[in-house]
């Protein structure tokens, strides 16, 4: 009877696999469910495309797409009763190819022009949630049928949800807008369109109020305070607390840290920090920081020799054991918000609410918006007013600094 249930089961199952394989060889699903936008947008998850993007520009064929994602779940459960024939089906439908359009050839090369990894992840998302978008609005060989009309759509989708499944501040929304409108300059560059449609599509005003929060100074104070440096963790995590709330640096300059970038200039000590666009700023080594990294490095035994080694790497690694490799991203977020909670703070803190809270201090104490300037690594002062949270502090009001007691009679 066990035997008898056990075929019965079997066969059902190859049953539905025989289905799905007829379904999938048939002529609707190769000229829908596999559509040409999906297929021509997965270019990008090719880790190699930015080194090969000229192959792919020269319009060679892409390597296999996988019109039946599922194969490998298939082929372990089904093994012992799937057919041979079967398996051959499945063979031929994944080794199907594609030639792409010459719009699409230009992704790669676009991408490859930004100089940041971070840069070129964030507008290979962006790009592939737009051109996606568009799946059913135009043809995907023939870009130039995009409108103003179609881009106004898409902003909407961003802002309502319908592109990503939550809606998207404003500011979110115009770094998208952003992004297809520089893919876009970027083909009309090279002659694949004519004119760029999305130039017409307003973003939305840009607030000189950023939402991100910061910490009071006894907020601050009390966060690096909390880690127990007489721990290798606690060393660590108490020297990235300093590096964030006394220099300001951003998690990806953090991160990118090396030993060497430690260094003397005219008799002082400074590091040397690597911002946006790989611009090198050198900022000045206070005391409390450097004896904040000089404790890490002892208790930590770390090597100061090895000048390209990272500066701030994890003290442990369950899973593969290595651990001479920069902190994941992660692990930033993951400090900060550990020490935040410790101390008792409620509001959302991350990594960049400790560089907001860095320049608020700096200008409390009144340095010069010139000074801040370069500690943050901006091109630009007008940064300056949307990372400055203690402005409207009413206790700094400037109320409290008008008098006209000492004013003559008459």
């Amino acid at each position: 009877m066990t035997r008898l249930l056990q075929f019965s089961f079997v066969t059902r199952l190859i049953e539905k696999v025989a289905f799905k394989l007829a379904l999938a060889s048939s002529g609707w699903l190769q000229e829908n469910a596999g559509h040409k936008w999906r297929t021509v947008m997965r270019i990008r998850e090719n880790k190699g495309a930015p080194r090969n993007f000229e192959r792919i520009r020269q319009g060679q064929r892409y390597p296999s797409v996988n019109l039946v994602p599922q194969k490998q779940d298939i082929e372990k459960t089904f093994e012992s009763g799937v057919s041979r024939s079967i398996q051959d089906d499945m063979q031929r439908l994944t080794s199907a190819t594609v030639s792409l359009p010459r719009w699409a050839r230009e992704v790669a090369p676009f991408l490859a022009n930004q100089l940041s990894d971070h840069t070129r992840r964030a507008y290979e998302t962006d790009l592939k949630q737009f051109f996606r978008f568009m799946e059913g609005r135009i043809s995907v060989d023939d870009i130039t049928q995009l409108k103003a009309e179609h881009v106004i759509i898409f902003r909407k989708g961003l802002q309502e949800g319908r592109v990503t499944g939550r809606p998207m501040a404003q500011a979110t929304v115009n770094r998208k807008l952003a992004v297809v409108k520089s893919f876009l300059n970027w083909l009309r560059a090279n002659q694949v369109v004519t004119e760029n449609p999305a130039q017409w599509v307003k973003g939305f005003p840009q607030s000189q109020e950023s939402s991100l929060q910061g910490l009071s100074d006894e907020e601050a104070a009390k966060v690096m305070r909390l880690p127990n440096t007489n721990s290798k963790a606690g060393a660590l995590h108490q020297a990235i607390l300093t590096v964030l709330f006394f220099m300001g640096l951003r998690k990806g300059e953090l991160i990118g840290l090396k030993m060497g970038d430690i260094d003397k200039v005219r008799g002082v000590d400074v590091l040397k920090v690597r911002g946006k666009g790989h611009k090198v700023r050198v900022i000045p080594l206070t005391q409390k920081v450097k004896n904040a990294i000089e404790h890490y490095f002892w208790a930590c035994s770390r090597k100061t020799s090895d000048k390209d080694a990272p500066m701030f790497i994890p003290t442990k690694n369950p899973r593969t054991g290595v651990t001479e490799k920069p902190l994941n991203p992660n692990a930033i977020t993951y400090i900060v918000a550990k020490y935040a909670k410790k101390a008792g703070i409620l509001k959302p803190i991350s990594p960049h609410s400790c560089r907001a809270t860095c320049i608020s201090n700096a200008l409390d104490r009144k340095a010069t918006h010139r000074s801040v300037q370069h500690l943050a690594g901006w091109s630009t002062p007008l940064m300056i007013q949307r990372y400055d949270k203690r402005r409207e502090d009413l206790k700094n009001s400037a109320a409290f600094s008008i008098d006209y007691d000492t004013a003559e009679a008459g």
